[in-house]
């Protein structure tokens, strides 16, 4: 476990046992606070309702509002963006190899495993359109980066060699380093338009809420 926890330090990758199960980015996690069973509300509290969602788009200043599919579309530009800059990992490899003048041995695991980002990149990453189809490009290159986390923990010389990435993935003079920072610059804007998302959930459903209830004061009438 310890080992697992470390190798997510590095890489900073979304690891899913399926690719259809939740994705951190993009699949939605909103819960809705606006729960109302409106047949079985008063006149007046459904007015007050009303009030309270109203009061609600307007003080987030919510004027603009995506379809699902612009927001599913920013998205999936975001993931690829962040993307862009995970692939990199394969000049990275190469940079490790020079810098930490590596053995055989942990040379010939680094390049096979380049290797093998390389092919799921190559034979994948183009036939990406949709979100669903990211998750399971994002999966095959999670289980890739899953297979070189074990492989390094064959021995304790491969266990030494990993440890020391670890630590230098805060070094921006080293080659993990920079890799490091320019991953998590990218995770930001891409946690940026994942609030997007979320917000843009919140005024779908905010309006919904307050189509239904004005839907039933008028029917009261």
């Amino acid at each position: 476990m310890k080992y697992f926890l470390l190798f997510l330090i590095i890489f900073s990758v979304n690891i899913f046992a399926s690719s259809d199960e939740p994705h951190s980015v993009i699949d939605s996690n909103y819960v809705s606070k606006f729960k109302y069973d409106v047949e079985k509300m008063s006149l007046k509290d459904l007015r007050k309702t009303k009030l309270l969602l109203l009061n609600h788009l307007d003080r987030n200043n919510y004027n603009e509002i995506y379809t699902e599919n612009d927001m599913d579309k920013k998205l999936l530009e975001a993931l690829f963006k962040y993307d862009d800059v995970r692939i990199q990992i394969i000049e990275v490899i190469d940079e490790i190899i020079k810098e930490y003048k590596v053995n055989s041995e942990i040379e010939k695991i680094l390049l096979s495993y380049k290797d093998t980002f390389k092919t799921i990149i190559r034979d994948n990453r183009h036939l990406v359109k949709n979100l669903r189809d990211y998750k399971a490009y994002d999966f095959r290159l999670g289980s890739a980066y899953l297979a070189m986390m074990s492989a390094f923990h064959e021995n304790e010389e491969t266990k030494k060699f990993y440890i020391i990435l670890v630590k230098d993935k805060k070094n921006i003079n080293t080659s993990i380093g920079r890799y490091n920072y320019n991953l998590q610059k990218e995770r930001v804007n891409l946690n940026k338009i994942k609030k997007e998302v979320e917000d843009n959930i919140e005024i779908l459903d905010v309006k919904l809420k307050l189509r239904k209830v004005e839907k039933e004061i008028l029917s009261r009438k």
